[in-house]
């Protein structure tokens, strides 16, 4: 694949592009004072606070469940970068990381009672 063309796959989110892109691997970088699935879940937490797209934010979730995160610790990942989000981040980044855990948020018309 040719500059250009990695480009433009980056821009369309290609989550192949995006893997190559950030050398997602199910190891934590040499040098890295975390464990694999603690990185995996700080990585979430940055994408989260970033806005990332969907693709990349799934990228971070399937390495934390290679590390074994459950789904209970990927959505206290937001949670617990709720504050620094604030309501409307987190009303944002919730859809995003729900599909990255692969659920279904159209199915969602109201809040649950």
């Amino acid at each position: 694949m040719d500059l250009i063309e990695l480009l433009q796959r980056l821009a369309l989110n290609d989550e192949h592009a995006v893997r190559l892109a950030i050398g997602a691997a199910t190891a934590p970088r040499a040098g890295a004072a975390l464990d694999g699935r603690t990185n995996a879940l700080v990585q979430l937490a940055a994408l989260l606070s970033l806005g990332a797209a969907t693709c990349s934010c799934r990228v971070a979730v399937e390495v934390a469940r290679t590390h074994g995160a459950t789904d209970a610790e990927l959505v206290g990942v937001l949670v617990a970068v709720a504050p620094a989000l604030g309501g409307a981040g987190v009303v944002a980044a919730a859809p995003r990381l729900a599909r990255a855990i692969d659920h279904d948020v159209e199915a969602w018309d109201a809040p649950p009672r």
